[in-house]
């Protein structure tokens, strides 16, 4: 018996061990996973009578693309800090737009981020932290995605950085609030929601506070999320609060390093840090798209090629809406191949390591490896149909080729997580996607006013009454 037959798959890219890609393949799902995968006449005829049948033909089948850094609290900043440097971006745009949110735009800014990664294939992501993160739990729970998420700890205010009254915490404030949502989330929906604790920005978490919070992660078995290095500005910002120290360094001195570390953007650490870094099993996200939004000097100076050489575990994010501005993982993916230019190496990042990095990578660096990242039987149930039938996917001639070089996450069909399906022919089945983009709209209309960011809402050309 089982809950979901996939049958007539034209392929099947398993990402397994030894990176098979099946042709003319089935797959049986069964208790949120996946029980048998293979000939498509064999698994058909052993699974006649399931609940429920797919027909993929047609289809490229995926495991669920994993997004490993995504705010999902600023959804509804889009559009409301382009074209500015990292400082103006965090403390006047998006720090004063956070501190306006109410519990019910946090939960629509969700909401509206969760349908816009399941509408391109991600089916897994994870959310450095904001505030009322509950709501952002709830909204999972609902719509059915696989989420790490965290609450946003930070205990330094310095000045010239302005921070609202409303985040402003101690360090044993902070620790609570932390290791309260981890103890009340961490295993919430059933399993899908993974409670981390959050090292937001590196200048602004004292030692003490990064210590106490690696104990707690390390008491718990989670993980820690953290901003580092993101450009030079975050380094040289870090170097004047800690004595001229290097970000990983002070984190080595203050314990935090380890395999549950994920440190996020990472274009600017030094050969030093990148030994610290392989020594420690720590895990690196790469946001090329944040990077080239935010001028960061990702391609410039960035090392993640000689990460990778290393065996570090490299996985991919999207970031904000407010910077990135999209949530297409596959687009994202296109743009880490901006380092062939810039290396004038045309052999670098192969369709086949970029979509290392949207699944298996991205389950290790989000210590789910046992869980999902492949199509392999006992694991979870999250895979994505990408449809064939479309113009930039024709000619076919390789499918992770096509898939990651020429098509988009436009091209997800159906989407399936724990072994449910929560879109099938683009439609959200789990929620009304229509009535939550107007309410997501009117929330974001009223945040911006309320953080008095409405000037930055104008185009730089004029409205004219037609």
């Amino acid at each position: 018996m089982s809950d979901i037959l996939i049958k007539n798959a034209k392929f099947a890219i398993t990402m397994d061990e030894r990176r098979r890609i099946l042709r003319d393949c089935a797959i049986a799902v069964n208790d949120g996973k996946i029980i048998a995968i293979g000939k498509d006449k064999k698994i058909t005829k052993e699974y006649s009578s399931s609940d429920v049948v797919i027909d993929a033909g047609k289809t490229v089948v995926c495991p669920g693309l994993i997004n490993a850094h995504c705010h999902t609290t600023q959804q509804l900043a889009k559009g409301l800090a382009d074209n500015v440097f990292l400082p103006t971006w965090i403390h006047d745009r998006l720090y004063p737009f956070e501190a306006n949110q109410k519990p019910e735009d946090v939960y629509f800014s969700s909401m509206l981020c969760f349908i816009e990664a399941i509408k391109t294939g991600t089916t897994y992501l994870a959310d450095p932290g904001g505030y009322h993160m509950e709501q952002v739990v709830e909204a999972a729970k609902e719509i059915g995605i696989r989420a790490v998420l965290a609450r946003s700890l930070v205990d330094i205010h310095a000045s010239g950085r302005p921070i609202p009254e409303s985040m402003r915490e101690g360090a044993d404030e902070a620790v609570k609030s932390g290791e309260d949502f981890v103890r009340k989330f961490d295993g919430a929906a059933k399993g899908r929601v993974h409670a981390w604790f959050s090292l937001r920005t590196e200048r602004m978490v004292s030692n003490d506070l990064c210590s106490r919070v690696k104990k707690l992660a390390d008491k718990y078995h989670v993980g820690i999320e953290s901003h580092v290095s993101s450009n030079l500005d975050s380094v040289n910002r870090h170097k004047e609060v800690f004595e001229g120290n290097t970000p990983i360094r002070r984190y080595k001195e203050a314990g935090v390093l380890g395999p549950n570390l994920l440190i996020v953007h990472a274009n600017w650490l030094t050969d030093e840090e990148i030994e610290l870094v392989k020594k420690f099993d720590v895990k690196v996200v790469h946001c090329p798209t944040a990077g080239a939004a935010g001028g960061y000097g990702t391609f410039k100076v960035g090392k993640f090629v000689e990460m990778m050489e290393k065996g570090i575990t490299v996985s991919l994010g999207h970031d904000s809406a407010a910077e990135s501005n999209f949530m297409d993982m596959i687009r994202v993916a296109q743009m880490a191949g901006a380092h062939r230019d810039v290396r004038l190496d045309a052999t670098l990042f192969p369709p086949e390591t970029l979509l290392e990095m949207l699944t298996i990578h991205g389950s290790k660096a989000l210590l789910s490896e046992v869980e999902v990242g492949s199509l392999e039987v006992g694991k979870k149930a999250d895979l994505v149909l990408f449809d064939l039938e479309r113009p930039d996917m024709v000619p076919l001639h390789n499918p992770v080729s096509n898939l990651i070089h020429a098509g988009s996450g436009e091209s997800a069909n159906t989407v399936i997580i724990d072994g449910k399906v929560v879109m099938q022919n683009r439609k959200i089945e789990t929620v009304n996607e229509s009535d939550i983009l107007s309410k997501a709209q009117k929330a974001a209309e009223e945040v911006a006013e309320r953080a008095g960011l409405t000037a930055f809402t104008k185009p730089r050309w004029k409205y004219y009454d037609s």
